[in-house]
C-alpha cells in the first residue's frame, strides 16, 4: 500500500485530476458546462501521468479488476480524537472511510451527497482544514428545505471558491464552484 499525507497531495496535479473526477453531477446548467470539463483547461499529458501513477493505474486494471487496487494508495488523516479519515485512491473509484466504515465514493456505484455541508464546512477551523475541506467536499449535500438552503448558495459557492484559489486562477474557482454546488443540491422530493 502507498501511504500518503496531506502534504503528497498539495499540489497542482493532484487537486486538478480530483476536481477533474469527483464531481460528476457537478453540472451548471445556466452555462451548461460541467467541473469536470471547465478542469480540462489546466490538465496536460503530465498533470495525467502524474495521477496514473498516484492511483497505480495500468493499462488492463478496469478489466482485471474494475479499477480496484489490493493495495491502493491511501491516505490517513485525523479529523478529531475520535474519527479518523481514510481515502483510498484507486484507478477506477475513490473510496472514502471514517473510522473504518465507508461514507461515500466515486466510482461506478457512485455514492456522494452522504454529509452534510455544514459538517464538511466545519473542517476549515482544523489545521490542514483546507485540504480537508476540499477532501471531503464531494460528499457533501445541501439540503434546499434546511438552513443552508437556497439563500445560502452564494456565500458556500464563494467559500469553495475561496478554497479553491489556493491551487487555480479565481475565475476558474468561480465557475466550478457554481457546478460543485450545483452537485451538492439535494433534489427535491
Amino acid at each position: 500500500m502507498n501511504k500518503v499525507n496531506l502534504n503528497d497531495i498539495d499540489s497542482l496535479p493532484f487537486w486538478t485530476n480530483y476536481f477533474g473526477c469527483c464531481y460528476p453531477d457537478g453540472y451548471d446548467e445556466e452555462e451548461d458546462v460541467c467541473a469536470s470539463e471547465l478542469m480540462q483547461e489546466l490538465y496536460t499529458e503530465e498533470t495525467g501521468n502524474w495521477w496514473n501513477t498516484f492511483t497505480g493505474y495500468y493499462d488492463g486494471v478496469l478489466d482485471e479488476s474494475d479499477g480496484y487496487l489490493a493495495e491502493p494508495t491511501t491516505l490517513n488523516v485525523s479529523l478529531s480524537q475520535d474519527k479518523t479519515l481514510k481515502i483510498e485512491f484507486h484507478p477506477g473509484d475513490i473510496l472514502y472511510f471514517i473510522n473504518e466504515e465507508q461514507v461515500g465514493n466515486t466510482g461506478p456505484h457512485c455514492e456522494l451527497q452522504t454529509i452534510p455541508y455544514s459538517d464538511v464546512e466545519q473542517l476549515l477551523s482544523l489545521e490542514n482544514g483546507r485540504q480537508l475541506f476540499l477532501l471531503l467536499l464531494p460528499l457533501a449535500y445541501i439540503d434546499s428545505k434546511e438552513n443552508e438552503g437556497k439563500n445560502e448558495i452564494q456565500p458556500i459557492r464563494k467559500k469553495i471558491s475561496q478554497q479553491m484559489q489556493n491551487y487555480f486562477p479565481e475565475d476558474l474557482c468561480e465557475n466550478v464552484s457554481k457546478c460543485i454546488v450545483a452537485g451538492l443540491i439535494l433534489p427535491e422530493e
